[in-house]
């Protein structure tokens, strides 16, 4: 064994075109195209791409996979095996045609989402010594490619030189999540490649043989999934795979000692020597471990009580075994650049270009972001404000009823155990804000909130989580508040001031501005013959239609308005659980248009010819879209608003009726605007002033700041 603590040798940082996949198929040819389909999308141009078809059952297999391979954006080749080898003879296949500088390897039936390429390549030119092997950490993975379902997070291998040393010294094996590992093609080859005499144990005894003379290191944030199927020697036949492992524990050690390493047959020999004691506790702590595993894929494909029973029966075989799978995850603080995840139950069109800037600012700091977004409620669905948001992880949202108050589930402790700093949206009705909460000394990870610092709401609706809402902010590690209303909420609730970030919560001001300003002279005159519309003014109502945005009270209104304005047209653009009130009443009034969910520039184009903008419920974010527009916003003093009422001052960049008016006294109140064309233009004035204030790009610099803090700043 070779001492390198005093060599510094130095590679240039590797590419791309440094690279071969190597995919090698060992029955499973039906898993094939989907497997090399999810490449198409997380690898770079110019890697090279190889698939060693052994022995395939389908003679036509080779002809669909060189179709598939025509879109590939770099070398391939396909080697068809005609005699069948095994898998540590198909992998050697790969590993002599291998002409690249690094290679990794995938099975048929692995399922790549993140493989993170760039980033596990650059860690060969940053670490000294150079590495042998770079790994990353694998997201447990059951269903189908077509479905794939997370499970929990398991982290593998030392993330430093120094916990390198360490295991190296104490003659442990070094385990990486096989897939995830990339190597130095030199050195796999100069160890002779994968050894078939170590079966389903191949890749702990090649990444331990590489480990006694060169680093073999994992990079535990940077997440390579793959498919777990429950078909594997592992999991089929937990008792040879243990003895796969003894065995090669008794090379590795034979080798540590400069003994010759024992054949399998010697080991077997010696190993049917043990007692029978012994042989049972062997079978236990594997059965254990097997458990273990079956247990977490079924919970992982919703078989949550059946995945429950196996974990209970895995601490009750094994406690040890059990206590040390469970904590099998690598500390975070021995790892590189922090990640920092944000779990919402849905993606708002709105919300996009903040969390696309979001993750820019983060990178410029050295931060990964992680999404993970559910597919929302059954009113969100509704507005049909939900948007695809390309590199974030979907997880399910589950709802339950408990004593008449909904509850959501949304899982993400893999999403925990894996980052530095987890942002969840501030709701007492998620259950995993409270298990987060409590657990996030156990996960070694931060708990912030990101929201409203109350519920604004509460008039209107059921209130029954203040309590523990007000309880869990006050535990937080941090909080993103809205703006300034929801900071003083927050420090109300037991938020310490200086963990506290004020992000003045925006939409793209700076777009709708763009298509504003690039809109030709006559679009005006357009839309209105569009829609059939005269020259009078236009009331414009902009976001969800339900009913704390006061829909019918907005009909009335309307109505009234008509009566005394009676050129006055009314604009509808959005879409929710009582938008058939607003379609209705376009069916009978010429002068009304409804033109539902509409979340692309053409909403901008519309919305350009209104004069004022119509908001006598909830005013929320679309304030700040009526700014942009230069639509001065006509309100009530309801005591429901979220926090953006603070954005409206009264007289200055919109009106407020006070004294909980009537339809007809709102209708008055805009009547007065609508008639008033010097009050109209100073309105107008200062809500652009106001939108040119809120951006999503300062939003995203205040938010990403206040991540770094977070990340800087103690626990608590």
């Amino acid at each position: 064994m070779t001492d390198i603590d005093d060599e510094k040798p130095r590679i240039v940082s590797p590419g791309p075109t440094d690279l071969t996949i190597a995919i090698c198929t060992i029955g499973r040819d039906g898993y094939l195209q989907a497997a090399i389909e999810s490449l198409f999308k997380t690898t770079p141009s110019g890697v090279t791409l190889r698939v060693v078809l052994n022995a395939p059952a389908d003679p036509s297999l080779e002809n669909s996979v060189s179709e598939l391979l025509l879109k590939w954006d770099g070398p391939t080749e396909i080697i068809t095996l005609a005699d069948r080898l095994s898998i540590a003879g198909s992998h050697n296949t790969a590993l002599g045609a291998t002409t690249t500088d690094y290679v990794t390897f995938m099975g048929d039936d692995d399922l790549v989402l993140e493989p993170r390429v760039d980033r596990l390549l650059s860690l060969f030119a940053d670490i000294e010594p150079t590495p042998a092997v770079v790994g990353s950490y694998c997201r447990r993975v059951s269903g189908s490619h077509d479905d794939p379902r997370f499970s929990t997070n398991k982290d593998y291998g030392p993330a430093t030189l120094a916990e390198w040393r360490r295991l190296r010294d104490s003659g442990e094996l070094i385990e990486i999540v096989f897939p995830s590992a990339i190597y130095r093609t030199d050195l796999l080859a100069e160890i002779g490649g994968f050894e078939e005499r170590f079966g389903s144990a191949m890749d702990l005894a090649t990444f331990t043989r590489l480990g006694l003379d060169h680093p073999v290191l994992a990079d535990p944030r940077r997440t390579f999934a793959h498919r777990v199927h429950d078909g594997s020697v592992t999991s089929s036949s937990p008792s040879q795979h243990a003895t796969r492992l003894r065995y090669t524990r008794e090379c590795i050690d034979a080798l540590r000692a400069g003994r010759p390493e024992p054949s399998w047959d010697e080991f077997l020999e010696a190993d049917g020597s043990r007692s029978s004691i012994e042989r049972m506790r062997a079978e236990r702590r594997n059965m254990s471990a097997t458990l273990f595993r079956q247990g977490g894929a079924a919970v992982a494909s919703g078989s949550r009580l059946s995945g429950i029973g196996k974990v209970l029966s895995s601490a009750a075989l094994s406690p040890g075994t059990f206590y040390k799978r469970s904590r099998s995850q690598v500390k975070r603080e021995a790892a590189g650049e922090p990640v920092v995840a944000i779990l919402v139950k849905n993606t708002n069109h709105y919300r996009v270009p903040f969390y696309e800037t979001l993750r820019e600012d983060l990178a410029k700091r050295h931060i990964e972001l992680r999404m993970i977004v559910a597919d929302g409620l059954d009113e969100d669905e509704a507005r049909g404000d939900q948007a695809d948001l390309g590199w974030a992880e979907a997880r399910p949202l589950h709802e339950l009823s408990v004593g008449g108050r909904t509850l959501l589930w949304q899982p993400g402790f893999d999403v925990a155990s894996g980052a530095d700093l987890v942002i969840t949206e501030q709701a007492s009705k998620q259950l995993f804000n409270i298990a987060l909460s409590l657990g996030q000394r156990v996960l070694h990870t931060r708990h912030a909130f990101w929201g409203h610092g109350k519920n604004f709401q509460a008039s209107i609706e059921q209130d029954s989580g203040a309590a523990l809402k007000q309880r869990l902010t006050g535990r937080a590690h941090w909080f993103f508040a809205y703006n300034e209303a929801s900071a003083r909420a927050a420090i109300a609730a037991g938020m310490p001031s200086d963990r506290v970030t004020s992000v003045m919560t925006s939409t793209d001001t700076d777009n709708i501005r763009r298509v504003l300003d690039a809109l030709p002279a006559d679009n005006a005159a357009t839309v209105r013959g569009e829609l059939g519309m005269g020259d009078g003014p236009v009331g414009v109502f902009m976001g969800g239609i339900y009913p704390p945005k006061r829909p019918e009270f907005i009909l009335d209104a309307v109505q009234e308005i008509r009566a005394i304005v009676p050129d006055f047209e009314f604009l509808a653009i959005g879409g929710g659980s009582q938008q058939s009130l607003f379609d209705d009443a376009a069916a009978k009034h010429h002068w009304i248009h409804s033109m539902g969910p509409i979340y692309s520039n053409e909403r901008i184009r519309l919305a350009s010819i209104g004069s004022v903008a119509l908001m006598p419920g909830k005013v929320g974010l679309n304030v700040v879209d009526a700014f942009a527009l230069g639509l001065p916003t006509i309100t009530t003093d309801i005591d429901y608003h979220s926090p953006e009422i603070d954005y409206l001052k009264d007289g200055g960049n919109g009106i407020v009726v006070r004294n909980n008016p009537t339809a007809a006294e709102y209708a008055q109140g805009v009547a007065r605007v609508l008639g008033d064309a010097t009050l109209r233009a100073r309105l107008r004035t200062a809500a652009m002033v106001s939108g040119r204030e809120l951006s999503i790009g300062d939003m995203s610099e205040r938010f990403a700041n206040g991540v770094v803090a977070a990340l800087e700043t103690p626990a608590r």
